[in-house]
């Protein structure tokens, strides 16, 4: 899981002088679960309504199929994420320097495709 991977590098983004954080369109106490049930160190925000990620323009609303296949394997977007859009975020990664700028950024439209956790300590050297 990629959490996971996120907690192995957070220490080495620590020591280079940055933060991490986590977003998820999850209500909180269902964020909290996950930080426990993955022993997170670093935050983990709840985007209610997916408001920051539409504001980025990374939402995409689930066809009908994809709900019935995602209610198939018990996922309940509803519940999790308290409403009944049923969107998500694309999955992705920022890197923000200290004054504010935004100096990298991966995302995919492909949930498969996700940026590689390991490689957030070198683009933060690269960008110093």
């Amino acid at each position: 899981m990629e959490l996971e991977a996120l907690q192995e590098v957070y220490h080495q983004v620590q020591e280079a002088g940055g933060s991490l954080i986590a977003i998820s369109p999850q209500l909180g106490k269902y964020s909290k679960q996950v930080v426990k049930k993955h022993q997170l160190t670093f935050p983990v925000l709840a985007d209610k309504d997916n408001r920051v990620a539409d504001a980025f323009g990374l939402t995409f609303a689930l066809t009908r199929k994809l709900q019935e296949v995602y209610s198939g394997f018990g996922i309940d977007l509803e519940r999790f994420n308290g409403n009944d859009a049923w969107e998500l975020p694309m999955s992705g990664r920022f890197i923000i320097d200290r004054s504010g700028i935004v100096r990298s950024t991966d995302v995919h439209p492909d949930h498969t495709i996700r940026p590689e956790p390991r490689d957030i300590v070198d683009i933060m050297k690269s960008i110093d």
